[in-house]
């Protein structure tokens, strides 16, 4: 005769959790949640990249580009677009005078005016170079050649003796004319007017104007 089956032993019932197990895992579940709140961040949360040590309200004629790209709303477009009217035309003397920035509209504005104020009003300098004015002094008029005197009457020049400056006072006599005679005295002196024609560039009608102002000396 065979022996009977062995009978399998009770299952033991549920045990209740405790309320320390309940606890534990409300922890670890709030840790988790803060884990994944902190790796992804939150839709609400500012972009870090677009925060600086600006406070808001934010002052548009003293602010940087950077400091622009943490207003909400305000994109790089929009901040060049900012950055590049101030240095164009100056300060703004409004919070209205956005209105004037390329791709600001009255609605941007209107969701701008929380964030923005303007309180440096200076004005803008414009920058004219000063073109410095020079002292011109007046021209000094060409040298002219001093003239020899006019001989006087009554004074005949010694052709033998004179100087090429004396010899110009007389009649048709410039200074080539004049340095000719004194270098035909020079190799033999003149002995009457006549010997004037020796001179190149005298002749006849020169000797006959010549002839009353000059003469020979002994």
């Amino acid at each position: 005769m065979d022996p009977p089956p062995p009978v399998p032993p009770p299952t033991p019932a549920p045990q209740a959790r405790s309320p320390e197990r309940l606890a534990l895992t409300a922890g670890v579940v709030v840790l988790l949640g803060l884990l994944l709140y902190r790796g992804y961040g939150s839709p609400f949360r500012v972009d870090p990249s677009r925060q600086s040590s600006a406070t808001l309200p934010l002052d548009v004629n003293v602010a940087d580009r950077g400091e622009l790209l943490q207003v909400p709303g305000v994109g790089p477009n929009m901040a060049d677009a900012i950055l590049s009217h101030r240095n164009t035309f100056g300060p703004f003397q409004s919070l209205d005078e956005l209105d004037s920035v390329r791709g600001i509209g009255g609605k941007t504005l209107d969701k701008l005016r929380p964030w923005l104020t303007v309180e440096a009003k200076a004005e803008a300098k414009l920058m004219v170079p000063q073109v410095e004015k020079l002292e011109r002094k007046p021209a000094a008029p060409p040298a002219i050649p001093a003239q020899p005197t006019k001989l006087a009457s009554g004074q005949p020049i010694d052709i033998n003796t004179a100087s090429v400056a004396e010899l110009q006072q007389l009649p048709a006599i410039g200074p080539k004319l004049a340095e000719r005679i004194v270098e035909a005295r020079n190799q033999k002196p003149f002995t009457s007017i006549e010997d004037l024609r020796r001179v190149s560039g005298i002749g006849s009608k020169t000797l006959e104007k010549l002839r009353p102002h000059v003469a020979i000396g002994n």
